[in-house]
């Protein structure tokens, strides 16, 4: 369903962490596929991340949580898990554009756009993370500027639309 945080014997070694295809996202948006991932584990993995760091979290309304238990509770182990990082959450929001969940990058995106501008008030001021009741760090930080992968995904997307459909 998703890959484990880490190989250790810890309590946290099977959290569900939102960054997990890191890795698979600047490969798909340097027009890799699934030379080194499989398609069915990707799209597992996103499902995961989708039900459980995003709609299991603040009922899908905040964007995508660091860190979750695979039984749906907020990881607690770190500050870091606790927060919703507006840089990982446009990542991977691209991401499911690329794997056609566009409903499901569209969702997640809203969730954390909303709770940037709208309600914590940090328009050009975006941070770096936020936590579940909008207390956040590092304003006018850089790595949010991730949303331009979703303009990048969303072109990627139909040019393999189109080539699939030359192809045929």
């Amino acid at each position: 369903q998703y890959y484990n945080y880490d190989s250790s014997a810890s309590s946290h070694h099977d959290s569900i962490m939102s960054d997990q295809l890191a890795g698979f996202w600047y490969l798909r948006l340097t027009g890799h596929k699934y030379e080194d991932f499989e398609k069915e584990r990707v799209n597992s993995v996103l499902d995961t991340i989708f039900k459980i760091n995003v709609m299991k979290f603040c009922n899908g309304t905040m964007g995508a949580v660091n860190g979750m238990t695979k039984s749906g509770q907020l990881e607690t182990v770190s500050l870091q898990s606790e927060e919703i990082w507006t840089g990982v959450t446009y990542g991977l929001s691209s991401t499911m554009i690329m794997e056609n969940l566009n409903y499901e990058a569209f969702l997640t995106s809203e969730g954390i756009y909303n709770t940037c501008y709208n309600i914590a008030g940090l328009a050009f001021q975006t941070p770096e993370a936020l936590t579940s009741n909008s207390c956040f760090r590092s304003c006018g930080y850089m790595r949010p500027l991730s949303i331009w992968a979703i303009q990048k995904a969303i072109e990627l997307s139909r040019k393999e639309a189109n080539s699939n459909v030359n192809s045929v």
